[in-house]
């Protein structure tokens, strides 16, 4: 992101002191949102009225009021501070993982420097992006539906989850990170829950805000906001993102489903489970290999160098989310699947008996890789997810660049 990394630093400021700062502005941005959200969103729940963000001026509970307008996950933490890469050392005081995560397993947080900010200070643009581009894993959208056990999710106004793994702590935000946008009218028809998805709407909210900030002079929160939408714009790289069961017909879909309607569950929970083993297989082993390659300084690594923007930056629009960006993705679905398939052992990635996640596969997965599909396969899964990557790049490059036209 050249166009982040060759401005100035920027200045640190707390959630309650950009609110408090654009608060007018913000309750009519936020306002103009929800009737934008509710005519122009492939699927959208409205917001109910009494959590429309209004003017007060009441800094003891501006954050609570924001948070529960843009419906994230009241506990979410909001801490300043900023996420080193793997094997670099940040100066200042730590900030500890729980201070960022609302979850108990705090992975990869646990494995990277954590740099504690304080209101006023000077910052890298980059550094804030990045870091933010992390934080809606952290627990944004956690609990938000009815049937989450949460006193928000009775509040919000999504109903019940409509899909996701609940055997996995991240399980009730799955609706959030994912959007099957482009499945047969059948199976819709079959599958109507398949609709209730929302990273369309945390990317325009997002979007929007980030330009607020910057067009007010407060590019701190210009940044992070911005981060934060680009983190579903990532998900959307990922063809577990984008499709309920890649590599499967949609007759076989269409099927389980209507086992499911029939009263015979197992069958969809049976590819749920697959699902979500082969989703999380793919991303820890992208995980684990680019790590490795950062710490070893090789950033001419595929996966690495397949981030570097292209130019020139294609122009942004709104309907890009769903007709480019999870479109991309969509039609390389079948093919990931297929490699994933031949990449990894058949209990990681096709036996729905399995929680992979409890296999704690993670510090051999490089290995396992070699030794079931050999250098070449190894080798393929690489290069596959390296396209996926610049995928990323592409899109995200738009997404900031048309951001960045609302700087003055």
């Amino acid at each position: 992101m050249p166009q982040v990394a060759s401005v100035a630093p920027v200045k640190v400021e707390s959630l309650a002191e950009f609110l408090l700062a654009n608060e007018t502005a913000v309750a009519q941005l936020l306002a103009e949102d929800e009737v934008w959200m509710a005519q122009n969103l492939w699927h959208y729940s409205p917001r109910p009225d009494n959590l429309a963000f209004t003017v007060t001026g009441n800094s003891q509970d501006v954050v609570e009021r924001f948070v529960k307008a843009i419906r994230v996950n009241p506990n979410a933490k909001f801490a300043l501070y900023i996420q080193g890469m793997p094997g670099t050392d940040l100066i200042g005081a730590p900030r500890l993982p729980e201070d960022i995560s609302v979850f108990q397993d705090h992975g990869h947080l646990n494995h990277l420097p954590l740099q504690a900010l304080t209101s006023g200070e000077l910052v890298s643009a980059v550094d804030v992006v990045v870091s933010a581009n992390d934080e809606p894993d952290h627990g944004h959208d956690i609990g938000l539906f009815t049937d989450s056990g949460t006193d928000h999710g009775q509040e919000y106004g999504f109903g019940e989850q409509p899909f996701g793994n609940p055997n996995l702590e991240y399980g009730s935000q799955a609706p959030f990170h994912m959007g099957f946008y482009h499945e047969s009218p059948v199976l819709y028809a079959l599958g109507g829950f398949l609709k209730e998805t929302y990273p369309q709407m945390r990317i325009h909210q997002y979007k929007r805000l980030a330009e607020l900030a910057f067009a007010k002079g407060h590019d701190y929160w210009g940044y992070r906001f911005m981060g934060w939408g680009l983190h579903y714009i990532g998900d959307f790289s990922n063809p577990y993102h984008v499709t309920p069961v890649p590599g499967n017909s949609t007759l076989s879909t269409i099927w389980v489903g209507l086992l499911s309607t029939l009263g015979f569950p197992q069958a969809q929970q049976d590819a749920v489970q697959l699902v979500s083993n082969r989703h999380t297989v793919l991303e820890d082993f992208q995980s684990v290999v680019m790590t490795k390659a950062y710490e070893a300084n090789n950033l001419q690594h595929p996966m690495i160098s397949a981030l570097t923007v292209e130019q020139p930056i294609a122009p942004y629009a709104e309907s890009d989310v769903i007709d480019k960006f999870a479109r991309a993705s969509m039609d390389k679905a079948d093919y990931v699947g297929e490699i994933l398939m031949a990449s990894f052992p058949r209990e990681y990635v096709q036996d729905e008996t399995v929680e992979y996640s409890n296999l704690d596969a993670l510090e051999t997965l490089e290995q396992t890789v070699h030794q079931h599909a050999g250098e070449d396969g190894f080798n393929q899964l690489e290069a596959t997810i390296s396209g996926l990557l610049s995928d990323f790049s592409i899109h995200g490059s738009a997404y900031v660049a048309d951001i960045l036209r609302a700087k003055p």
